[in-house]
């Protein structure tokens, strides 16, 4: 696993019900994994009970992509195979999932999933507790982001165009290899006539920080002037942008695009 992988691929959404305090029962690790099935033929992901309660918890997988503005797909899939989809975890107990491609080769552009792992309702019956005391039971949901490895694994990014608007501009960048890669530590340089503006501030440049890139697959981004720059270039005039960042997957550690917004 690559140490750029992002905590935030995944998703962790609480809902709280009527019953026990004791603890979020359920806990997920890792929250990100690849495949790489010239080393191993399944990975596995341990789901943990941390309650003082038996829980019972559910297995699924979704296809997952993002259409060109970065926004979220899900899809049905049974391109993986999940052992066991359902546990009944006994207090504090740990358990082992394995996943398995079903195509059991390497495929030639990489396949992304959402893993997720959800707990479901058990009856007051079913429920046996090591707890005496009252407490409240919070359901909770884990979405994990997969990966199956192709061979030879490697992003590239390649500009395609930019166009102007009255506050910005957005930028379409397309990912040319066969492997995700995500937009890490971005920097950006503008330059006009003798004048650079460098930009470092993760915040000023959120639109790409952290963003995933999916193989074979375009982007576009949106940025807009931030107030505390507006003065500082004549920003309705052309301007060149070079964007840096750390790039996952890459032939090098780092990568850059330039681009002039005319």
């Amino acid at each position: 696993m690559s140490r750029y992988q992002i905590v935030n691929k995944v998703c962790i959404l609480f809902v709280a019900t009527t019953v026990s305090f004791s603890a979020m029962a359920i806990n997920v690790m890792p929250f990100s994994g690849e495949l790489d099935l010239t080393k191993k033929p399944n990975y596995k992901i341990q789901v943990g009970n941390r309650s003082n309660v038996e829980t019972a918890v559910k297995v699924s997988v979704q296809k997952w992509k993002f259409d060109r503005f970065g926004e979220e797909i899900r899809e049905p899939t049974n391109d993986l195979i999940v052992f066991p989809k359902r546990l009944l975890l006994k207090p504090r107990e740990d358990r082992s999932v394995r996943v398995s491609y079903r195509n059991g080769v390497p495929p030639r552009i990489e396949a992304s999933y959402r893993i997720i792992v959800e707990e479901v309702p058990l009856s007051k019956s079913a429920r046996r507790s090591n707890n005496k005391g009252a407490s409240i039971n919070v359901l909770t949901r884990y979405v994990t982001a997969f990966y199956v490895k192709p061979r030879n694994a490697n992003a590239e990014i390649k500009f395609i165009e930019s166009k102007r608007y009255e506050n910005g501009f957005n930028v379409k960048v397309r990912n040319t290899g066969n492997a995700h890669t995500h937009f890490i530590s971005p920097s950006m340089t503008i330059r006009q006539g003798g004048e650079k503006l460098i930009i470092t501030d993760l915040e000023l440049l959120k639109p790409f920080t952290n963003t995933n890139l999916f193989a074979s697959s375009d982007r576009v981004y949106d940025w807009v002037i931030p107030e505390s720059l507006k003065g500082t270039l004549k920003f309705d005039q052309p301007y060149k942008v070079i964007l840096n960042w750390v790039c996952e997957n890459c032939d090098s550690p780092t990568e850059k695009i330039s681009f002039v917004v005319d």
